[in-house]
């Protein structure tokens, strides 16, 4: 997990409210159909779990919003995904109003949107939404002020800094003393083994750069220009946003484990 910046204010047409004073000339059917699909869902008191309402928060302007601003990756796992799923952190079935709003969709891998699923305690006063034009106006922008009383157990990505809240073994594994953290980490299993792998094998792939630095080099001035490469490399991936496994990355960085690594190789 990586902090995410995303700009609550730009908002995707086809989320956007229907009104004069967002579209002053003309106000474009998607965002019509979206708002009626928000307003039958509210006076539903319920979310109603047919394409009609699922498709409005799946608009090809959302998907390619978020695929930007997450960089392609999961969320939670912070892999690279082909098939990605358009998730809400705060669940839809539960939070319904909030089904369509901006700052409540996330960009998540199939497997941790599964794990995820309604999962969502709390530790303070749940709440409940009274239609008012007041809301309606801050339907986008109303998670931070929700999360004042609420006090969620799970982290948003979009929110939440993990950066001296998490921590990596150099086996791959994941963990967290702190209690938010600990509660993501194990709701969308971000420790499954896959993951581990491939968060191991970015220590093994460089081991094998080094070794293969020390064999083909004898002279000791043209080795440490070959593992100060290596290294250089690591750390320019750790620093884009592209790449990922981020997270895992910086730690390794900031745990001193490339130095460690490039001794015991030498």
């Amino acid at each position: 997990m990586i902090k995410i910046k995303k700009d609550i204010l730009a908002i995707p047409n086809s989320l956007k409210l229907p009104f004069k004073e967002v579209f002053p000339y003309r106000i474009p059917s998607p965002p019509k159909t979206t708002h009626q699909r928000r307003m039958e869902l509210i006076d539903n008191n319920g979310y109603i779990d047919k394409p009609l309402y699922n498709d409005r928060y799946k608009q090809q302007d959302i998907k390619a919003a978020l695929k930007i601003i997450y960089n392609n990756k999961c969320a939670f796992c912070e892999q690279r995904i082909e098939q990605s799923h358009i998730e809400h952190y705060r669940p839809k079935k539960v939070y319904y109003w909030l089904a369509f709003s901006w700052d409540n969709l996330i960009l998540a891998c199939p497997t941790c949107n599964q794990h995820k699923g309604i999962n969502f305690e709390i530790t303070g006063i749940s709440i409940t939404f009274v239609n008012t034009n007041v809301n309606i106006q801050n339907i986008h922008n109303s998670s931070a002020n929700y999360d004042l009383l609420e006090k969620p157990k799970m982290v948003n990505p979009e929110i939440n800094d993990p950066s001296n809240m998490i921590k990596f073994h150099k086996n791959g594994l994941i963990e967290s003393d702190d209690e938010r953290f600990a509660y993501t980490i194990e709701t969308c299993k971000i420790n499954r083994a896959d993951l581990n792998d491939q968060r191991r094998t970015l220590l093994n792939i460089f081991k094998e750069d080094i070794r293969s630095v020390l064999l083909e080099n004898t002279d000791p001035k043209d080795q440490k220009i070959g593992l100060e490469t290596i290294v250089s490399k690591f750390v320019r991936d750790s620093l884009s946003s592209e790449s990922p496994f981020l997270a895992f990355k910086r730690f390794a960085i900031s745990s001193g484990w490339l130095s460690e690594i490039a001794k015991e190789m030498n």
